[in-house]
């Protein structure tokens, strides 16, 4: 189904008045270069709202922003467009923890390092261990 040629009027309306409810900013303007898409920036992040159909009288939005979940631009009703540009932003991933045995590496010769060899990395114990997996796997070097 191709995209439509214009949004209706009542349509920009609608999704003004819904995001002036909400406390964002837009003044309906269309995204240069495009005839169906409205840019709306909230909190400094950029959305965009690519008018696609009608359904029952209700407008469909593609919505592009950021994160995994509007990255590829799910098909919106006007309210959940609103929704998703004034939800808070997602709380940043901790980081990750330190590596506590950096020197040794996670696996050897393709098989998981175990904790307890990763922490004793540099001894004969460790050596040992590298011996048997390359024996197992019939492999000539140790490294």
């Amino acid at each position: 189904m191709p995209l439509p040629r214009s949004i209706p009027a009542e349509f920009t309306q609608q999704l003004q008045t819904s995001l002036a409810a909400a406390g964002v900013a837009f003044d309906g303007s269309i995204k240069p270069g495009t005839r169906v898409t409205h840019e709306v920036v909230h909190h400094g992040v950029t959305w965009e709202l690519t008018y696609v159909f009608q359904v029952g009288g209700e407008p469909t939005w593609r919505i592009t922003g950021p994160g995994d979940a509007y990255s590829w631009g799910p098909a919106a009703r006007t309210a959940d467009a609103v929704a998703a540009i004034t939800a808070p932003p997602a709380a940043p991933e901790p980081a990750p923890a330190p590596d506590p045995y950096a020197g040794a590496p996670r696996t050897h010769l393709g098989v998981r390092v175990p904790e307890f060899v990763r922490a004793e990395w540099a001894t004969d114990r460790a050596q040992w261990w590298r011996l048997g997996v390359a024996t197992a796997l019939g492999q000539s070097r140790t490294r």
